[in-house]
């Protein structure tokens, strides 16, 4: 049998496309991803794929509603678009509409359009919750009402009430009406940022601070530059001549804070932060008309201004659309935890795994049997990276090829032999040690984090008491990892050594085979694997996949990781065991 080709939409480093090829039975053809670094990877690791960049750009059909050549043969699409929730409490938050939820909206247009005999959308398992909406714009309601979607009533708060707010109502509603560009009306990004920080710093009670602030070098450099630069025109237009005159006064202000005059400091602060908030709701509703979502009113309520909008869930409405598309999927089991396919880390995301009804050979799609039901039997991080711990990773990422010389995989771990699939080593490469971050590795035990430090060495942290649990985490050889972000970033440090783990490393956890290669910077790379879909886990949904429509993978993921089960299980606890016991004894 030819293979099935493949498409990956928002592929990333490309581990949902190694998975999936792991089964010898999917071929990629066409692969999406945007980043730089990312695409470097992908190309590296996946032959004869043709490689684009911007999905919003794709056209899948021709003018005569036929499929594009490079499309008609695609069997399967594949893909994790980016979907981030919305708060309505967090009412601070820069943007109000976040473009990647529209990206979703991008990968149901693939399906729609090129109709292949399955897809897999892999998320973050939030994404059922109703937290993740679209705002209802003009072009969603007839397919709304097709699919049975009632979109619900939300209120909005957009910014604060100021002495602006009648006015600035009554501007932005027109606006909306005329399809206003209001672009003009608001000041550059770098210049609202600085702002923003000048009024921290004009709220606290010593004026020092605020003078401290302005007066330094590169704030100082900045205002100049901008004041001489005619202040005025730091807007191409005024919506109102009361806020012009605020405008011109501030910048006269800034004039005598540069002097070392503070004197009517009261007075200064009010009007910096009535124009800041002015400038964020002009912001939000330039949102609103940009995204062509419908305002049905903006209201003054008590201390804030307030938008009414239409809202509906993300997650309800692509099932609704996906059935509609003649598909059915996994309704009722959509949440798996990598942990029970034998990757060694925890971590759970939401996947819809769907065949088309014509397609389909089961009963129902058949979603991938856990290969470990208990957490006792879960593969654990040393299971991954305990016979590295001898290789010492380098720190230069152009420098990033090793031979294993005399390195054996761990006797008796099915997941350390198949991770051990070349004879060389790449990217084993951490980032570099400085002093107190090595005084803070020799101090943490396996299993604590920048809590348990002396405070002593929380100094360089300005509110240590809002770090989250994951930074500067020993890792613990007897148990799965937490879900691997950006390890670099989050600080975690190797079980055995007063390291950074490395580059390989992540990779190991997150079940990358070490034949697989990451291209790019140093931060670039932990970057891509911590937001890779595991590929241990993708072959196991891609073996429920081929099931579905009567299809046998070469070779099952179950013979590969539960080969002699209970000799792996000893073994583990020998290793394990002595690793401590050699720790206990140095």
């Amino acid at each position: 049998m030819e293979k099935l080709k493949v498409m990956d939409l928002f592929a990333g480093a490309g581990g949902l496309s190694s998975g999936f090829e792991q089964t010898g039975k999917f071929k990629v053809k066409v692969a999406v991803e945007i980043n730089e670094n990312a695409r470097k990877t992908y190309e590296m690791n996946h032959e004869d794929v043709i490689l684009h960049k911007d999905i919003t750009k794709l056209k899948y059909v021709n003018n005569e509603g036929e499929t594009i050549d490079e499309f008609r043969d695609i069997d399967v699409v594949i893909g994790g678009p980016p979907c981030q929730g919305f708060s309505n409490a967090n009412r601070q938050q820069n943007t109000l509409i976040s473009s990647n939820n529209q990206l979703v909206k991008e990968y149901l247009r693939a399906i729609e359009e090129i109709r292949p005999k399955a897809f897999v959308m892999e998320n973050v398992r939030t994404m059922e919750s109703e937290k993740h909406k679209f705002f209802l714009n003009e072009s969603d309601e007839a397919e709304l009402v097709k699919l049975g979607v009632e979109p619900a009533e939300e209120h909005i708060k957009i910014g604060k009430s100021t002495s602006y707010s009648d006015k600035l109502r009554d501007f932005l509603l027109n606006a909306y009406t005329e399809g206003l560009d209001l672009t003009p009306f608001m000041i550059n990004k770098d210049l609202m940022s600085k702002l923003n920080t000048l009024l921290k710093h004009a709220k606290k009670q010593s004026s020092k601070d605020l003078l401290n602030f302005i007066q330094k070098e590169t704030n100082q450099r900045y205002f100049i530059k901008t004041i001489s630069q005619q202040w005025l025109d730091q807007h191409q237009e005024y919506w109102d001549s009361l806020y012009q005159l605020d405008w011109a006064d501030l910048g006269e202000t800034l004039k005598n804070l540069m002097d070392g005059n503070t004197e009517d400091n009261r007075s200064y602060t009010d009007k910096l932060e009535n124009i800041i908030e002015a400038q964020k709701v002009i912001h939000k509703i330039s949102e609103v008309i940009e995204n062509k979502v419908k305002l049905f009113d903006i209201q003054l309520k008590q201390q804030d201004l307030e938008i009414t909008i239409k809202s509906f869930n993300v997650f309800n409405y692509i099932k609704r659309k996906l059935a509609d598309l003649g598909y059915v999927f996994n309704e009722d089991k959509y949440i798996f935890n990598a942990a029970q396919y034998g990757v060694a880390q925890e971590r759970r995301r939401l996947i819809l795994m769907g065949i088309r009804k014509d397609c389909l050979k089961a009963e129902s799609v058949v979603t991938p049997k856990p290969l470990f039901e208990d957490p006792s039997e879960y593969n654990k991080i040393y299971d991954a990276i305990g016979d590295l711990e001898n290789i010492s990773p380098g720190i230069d990422v152009k420098e990033d090829e090793m031979n294993k010389d005399s390195h054996r995989p761990l006797f008796g771990s099915p997941l350390n032999v198949y991770l051990n699939n070349s004879d060389k080593i790449y990217n084993h490469v951490r980032t570099e040690t400085r002093e107190v971050a090595l005084k803070r590795f020799q101090s943490l035990k396996e299993g604590q984090n920048f809590h348990d430090l002396d405070e002593s060495l929380k100094t360089t942290y300005t509110d240590h008491s809002r770090t989250q649990n994951t930074i500067y985490r020993r890792l613990a050889y007897n148990e799965p990892s937490d879900t691997v972000l950006n390890a670099r970033k989050s600080m975690w440090v190797h079980p055995a050594k007063d390291r950074a783990i490395s580059i390989r490393e992540a990779a190991r956890l997150q079940s990358f085979q070490d034949s697989y290669k990451f291209l790019g910077s140093k931060d670039s790379q932990y970057q891509q694997i911590g937001n890779a879909v595991p590929p241990l886990l993708a072959r196991a949904v891609a073996e429920g996949i081929l099931e579905s429509i009567g299809v046998n993978a070469k070779e099952k993921l179950k013979k590969i990781l539960l080969n002699e089960v209970k000799s792996e299980n000893t073994s583990k606890e020998v290793n394990t065991s002595e690793i401590i016991s050699l720790q206990a004894n140095v």
